[in-house]
């Protein structure tokens, strides 16, 4: 009995978390809850912006950490 009252209570915080909450997916998801399509559309197209951007960020940390080996090393010639 106590495992199903805290399911209910934890599944209650997170629907109440999920409406309070302004991420792109769940726009897409109220938004296009009738058309799968065009919601499944705007998922992907969502999550690639997503990646892209995570992307960058991983590429622009290796130049930094690049330029931040080679400049602590004395040259020498």
């Amino acid at each position: 009995m106590q495992l199903e009252a805290a399911h209910a209570v934890e599944m209650t915080k997170l629907a109440e978390y999920v409406d309070r909450k302004e991420y792109p997916l769940i726009q897409v998801v109220r938004t296009h809850q009738n058309n799968t399509d065009s919601a499944v559309l705007q998922a992907a197209r969502c999550l690639k912006t997503e990646v892209q951007k995570k992307r960058r960020k991983i590429k622009e940390s290796i130049v930094e950490k690049t330029k931040e080996r080679w400049q602590g090393k004395r040259m020498h010639g």
